[in-house]
């Protein structure tokens, strides 16, 4: 009975399909990946522990750490599909798209589809026109090569956001790119929990009225990636507007068997990218609640040697820089509220390192994957001009083992 009301869904799709090729190119990617995790201690994650950030703080109850407790865990949910697509040429520019999904969706109690990408581009002889989601111009051209599924994160500004993106090529190795973006998957923390627990929120952009900018050039040779960029978004929390800025460097080199990655940034309210560092309520000149950013540093250092074989390691540390102005205590009981990834109450992420030492095997459909990683973090109390006291560390002993087979 599930088949007879299945079977015209799939007549459809396939005669879609085979219609549009008549115009369009159309070629399926994808893979499907299976991972398996162990955690020596509880962490800050999100898709049920395959995306790992940090170790959460000690946190004793009847004097037991309750965050003192191992986790193992194996999920296929990782599996992607995607389509490429090429068609005629539109305004004098080659048009084409992409279409890509996963299985890391989740509603109350299992895991749905994903929209990872979903954009149009044109290509003109020395430009390019991006409408849609792809991967935020922060995370940028390069990332870190190795197993985990995190790519780098939080360490990496990692987010993927619907936006309209130009970029104008002077020659063949130096060009500049503008975009404005919008937040739907990866959103800033704050206030408002109506939409999640931990107020992560896309209306607090949209309120604000105005597009995430970014302005970055880039210089690109054979073998050498490098390039520079500046972020300014605002966010309108409740009647104040707080405006945050952040800047890029990041290079790479790439050849047949080594690969050398860097990127540091230096920025201010950084949630909205999965990294440790948000912002605070402060007093306000206009009688309003106020707010004010966290800044933080972070950088990272990836190299990888070899092809059917390969070996490395990805090296990360991230510094709480304090906040712009000081938090502003509340009356009642004297704490600070902050709002973003790494705050837990009065106790905040202040430093973070990892060593991530990898090795995979590469067959050309089929490839295994072996991680360990080493992440510590220094917790301590908040003060009001965004540092910590008291620091102490905690760190956390991850196992990943991945199998991925690509079609």
């Amino acid at each position: 009975m599930y088949f007879k009301k299945l079977l015209p869904i799939l007549f459809f799709t396939i005669s879609s399909v085979l219609i549009a090729q008549e115009s369009a190119k159309i070629k399926i990617y994808g893979f499907v990946r299976n991972d398996f995790y162990y955690n020596s201690r509880q962490n800050t994650e999100a898709i049920d522990g395959l995306f790992h950030l940090f170790p959460k703080p000690i946190e004793m109850s009847a004097g037991i750490d309750k965050n003192a407790v191992p986790q193992a865990e194996m999920l296929s949910i990782a599996t992607r599909l995607g389509l490429d697509i090429n068609g005629s040429d539109i305004l004098g520019a080659k048009s084409s798209a992409k279409i890509e999904a996963d299985f890391a969706g989740f509603n109350s109690n299992f895991y749905v589809i994903r929209i990872r990408h979903a954009y149009t581009k044109l290509n003109w002889a020395k430009s390019e026109l991006l409408v849609g989601q792809t991967w935020h111009p922060l995370f940028g051209s390069v990332m870190p090569t190795g197993p985990s599924l995190n790519a780098g994160a939080p360490f990496q500004p990692f987010n993927r956001s619907p936006q309209v993106r130009y970029k104008y090529n002077f020659c063949s190795a130096f060009s500049m790119m503008a975009a404005g973006s919008y937040q739907m998957q990866y959103t800033s923390q704050g206030p408002n929990t109506s939409l999640a627990t931990n107020g992560a929120n896309p209306s607090y952009l949209k309120n604000a009225m105005l597009p995430d900018l970014f302005l970055g050039a880039e210089c690109k040779t054979k073998h050498w990636t490098s390039g520079l960029g500046i972020d300014v978004k605002t966010i309108k929390p409740a009647i104040e507007t707080l405006t945050s800025k952040s800047l890029v460097a990041y290079t790479q080199f790439i050849d047949s068997k080594f690969q050398f990655k860097a990127k540091s940034l230096l920025g201010e309210n950084l949630s909205d990218y999965i990294m440790p560092c948000g912002y605070g309520i402060t007093d306000s000149i206009n009688g309003n609640i106020g707010y004010t950013n966290f800044r933080m540093t972070s950088s990272w250092l990836n190299v990888v040697y070899g092809a059917k074989w390969q070996v490395g390691a990805f090296v990360g540390y991230s510094q709480n820089l304090g906040t712009s102005k000081n938090l502003l205590a509340n009356i009642a009981n004297g704490n600070y509220t902050a709002y973003g990834y790494g705050v837990y109450n009065q106790i905040m992420l202040n430093r973070m390192y990892r060593v991530a030492p990898h090795i995979s095997y590469n067959l050309p459909n089929l490839k295994f994957g072996l991680e360990y990683d080493l992440t510590t973090a220094e917790y301590g109390t908040l003060q009001s001009n965004g540092h910590v006291i008291n620091p102490s560390k905690v760190k956390n002993h991850r196992a990943v083992a991945s199998v991925s087979y690509f079609f």
